[in-house]
C-alpha cells in the first residue's frame, strides 16, 4: 500500500476543509440569513467551491486513490445544482407558444453614464423590438420617453411616474397593482415587486415582476473589489461583508412577504426579475418553491446574467408547474450590467 507523504496529508487536510464548505453551502437554500446569514455566503461561493473540491478529486485519482471517495461522495451531493448553473437543454424549436416573455435590468438606460457607448435607451429599444416579446418585465426602468415601443405594447403596469419596475404587455391587463405597501417597511423602496393578471387567449395568468434588495456597494468598495491592496484588505472585506450580511437580511424578508403573495394568487403563476442571489440561495429556492426555472428546463450553456460576472446568474424567469418553457436563452448584448433573459411559454390545458 502506497504510503501517505507528509504534503499529501497537509492537502487532505485542506481539501477536508474544502469539503465541509461545500457541504455547508449545500444547505444556503433551506437556512433563512435572518437564522444564520454566514450559510448565504457559502450558497454564493458554490461554483469555487465545487471547482476546488473537482481538482482535489481529479488529484487523488492521479496520486493517492484511497483518498478519492470522500470527494466522490461530496461532489455526488451537489450534483442536481450544477443544472442551475450550466444549461444541457437540447430540445428542438417549438413553434407552437402561447406567449414570449423577457426580463431585463436596463441600469435606468444608462442614466449615469456607467456604460461609454453612446445611445444606450435607443440600443435596448431597438434590441427589444428586433426580439418581439409579447410581454417584457424591466427592472430599473426609470425613463418612461420610450414611445417607439408604446407602438407595439398597448398594456402596461408600472410603480409610479418615473417607476423602476414596469409590465409592457401585448395582451390586455385586467388586474394590476403597484403593492408599495407590501413592502412599506423595507428600508429601500426600490427593490419592490408588481404583478400584473394578464389575460391570454382564454387563460389569465398573473406576472410577477421582482427586483430584490441589491448589496449597494459604495465607490470605495467597488474599487477594493477591483484592485485589492495588502493595506485595505482587512477593512476591505469586513466592510464588504457588512453590507452583504445586511442585503441578504433584507432580502430574506422581502421573500417572505413577496412568496405569502405568490401562494394566494388565483391564477397561474410566471415571476420575472432581479433577484440579486444566486440559485444555490435562500431568496430564490424559496420564491421558486414548486415552480419552474426556465432555464433548467430550456437553457443550454453558462446561466451568467450579469455581463461582467461569468457564471453568476441571478435574474430568472420562473413558472408554473403547468406551463412550459421553451427556448430559454440569454440576449448577449452588454447594454447593461445585466443581459436580457427571454423564453417561450406554452401553458398546459387541462
Amino acid at each position: 500500500m502506497k504510503k501517505i507523504s507528509f504534503l499529501n496529508k497537509i492537502l487532505f487536510v485542506i481539501n477536508f476543509i474544502f469539503l465541509l464548505l461545500l457541504l455547508l453551502s449545500y444547505t444556503a437554500p433551506y437556512i433563512s440569513p435572518s437564522l444564520f446569514w454566514p450559510t448565504a455566503f457559502l450558497g454564493l461561493l458554490f461554483p469555487i467551491l465545487f471547482l476546488i473540491n473537482l481538482f482535489f478529486l481529479i488529484l487523488w485519482f492521479l496520486n493517492l486513490k484511497k483518498l478519492i471517495w470522500p470527494n466522490i461522495i461530496v461532489l455526488s451531493m451537489g450534483i442536481a445544482f450544477v443544472d442551475s448553473y450550466i444549461g444541457f437543454s437540447y430540445q428542438k424549436k417549438d413553434l407552437n407558444y402561447d406567449m414570449k416573455i423577457m426580463s431585463y435590468n436596463v441600469r435606468l438606460f444608462n442614466k449615469n453614464q456607467n456604460i461609454s457607448e453612446p445611445m444606450i435607451k435607443e440600443k435596448i429599444i431597438d434590441l427589444i423590438i428586433k426580439q418581439d416579446p409579447d410581454i417584457i418585465c424591466f427592472q430599473e426602468f426609470y425613463n418612461n420617453d420610450i414611445s417607439k415601443l408604446n407602438k407595439n405594447y398597448f398594456y402596461k403596469n408600472h410603480t409610479e411616474k418615473n417607476s423602476l419596475l414596469l409590465i409592457y404587455s401585448k395582451y390586455p391587463i385586467i388586474e394590476k397593482t403597484n403593492n408599495k405597501s407590501a413592502l412599506e417597511n423595507t428600508e429601500n423602496m426600490k427593490n419592490t415587486f408588481i404583478f400584473s393578471d394578464i389575460k391570454i387567449n382564454t387563460d389569465t395568468v398573473r406576472i410577477y415582476n421582482i427586483h430584490l434588495a441589491s448589496n449597494w456597494f459604495n465607490e470605495s468598495e467597488y474599487e477594493f473589489m477591483q484592485n485589492p491592496s495588502k493595506e485595505k484588505l482587512k477593512a476591505g472585506t469586513i466592510s464588504i461583508i457588512k453590507r452583504m450580511k445586511k442585503s441578504y437580511l433584507k432580502r430574506s424578508m422581502q421573500v417572505e412577504i413577496i412568496k405569502n403573495h405568490i401562494n394566494e394568487s388565483p391564477y397561474p403563476v410566471i415571476v420575472c426579475g432581479d433577484f440579486n442571489d444566486t440559485p444555490l440561495s435562500y431568496a430564490y429556492n424559496h420564491i421558486k418553491g414548486e415552480l419552474k426555472d426556465a432555464f433548467n428546463s430550456s437553457g443550454k450553456g453558462i446561466g451568467s446574467t450579469i455581463t461582467k460576472m461569468p457564471a453568476l446568474r441571478i435574474d430568472y424567469i420562473l413558472h408554473d408547474k403547468n406551463i412550459q418553457s421553451i427556448n430559454y436563452k440569454k440576449i448577449n448584448r452588454k447594454l447593461s450590467d445585466h443581459f436580457a433573459i427571454s423564453c417561450e411559454l406554452k401553458i398546459n390545458r387541462r
